[in-house]
């Protein structure tokens, strides 16, 4: 027979108050009030009701180590370096891995990846700024331009400008 011991991890394991409208107070008398659960922490926000009425809610939304995989996964990806690729080639290269962010993270909360997706325009700058020789003397901002008037002209290249997370 076997005498396994199973033990609880204290970060993992706990137990959570998380009720529901707790009025508009920011304080709260209890220690721990979100955890994180599959890339979501769940916590207390304020959410808007049918009738547009604000209040507290109890809901989901990306947690900063999502956040940070998705961070390091677009640091991997090196796009600053893929200076001779086309813009469309670099969509059609990151499309499937955006959407999957967007659908996987985006369902419950979509202004959770703002941090992310805007992110992602900074690596679009830089690749802008590496690609074109105008831009390289010039700061960052220059590019940055560029890259804005170049989602005004064309909003649906990328994936996550189709959802409204334009430079």
């Amino acid at each position: 027979m076997c005498q396994c011991k199973l033990g609880l991890h204290p970060e993992k394991a706990k137990i959570v108050y998380c009720k529901r409208n707790q009025g508009n107070k920011l304080t709260f008398s209890y220690k721990i009030v979100s955890f994180d659960f599959l890339g979501f922490t769940f916590k207390p926000r304020l959410v808007k009701t049918k009738s547009g009425k604000l209040m507290r809610g109890f809901t989901p939304s990306i947690s900063r180590k999502g956040q940070k995989k998705i961070a390091v996964t677009l640091r991997a990806f090196r796009m600053h370096r893929w200076v001779h690729l086309q813009l469309p080639y670099i969509a059609g290269q990151i499309r499937a891995i955006v959407r999957g962010w967007i659908n996987y993270y985006g369902k419950v909360n979509l202004s959770g990846l703002r941090f992310c997706m805007r992110l992602l325009n900074f690596r679009l700058a830089r690749w802008a700024r590496n690609k074109f020789k105008r831009f390289r003397k010039k700061n960052f901002y220059a590019a940055y331009k560029w890259l804005v008037e170049t989602s005004k002209a064309y909003p649906n290249m990328f994936e996550h400008w189709k959802y409204g997370f334009l430079p």
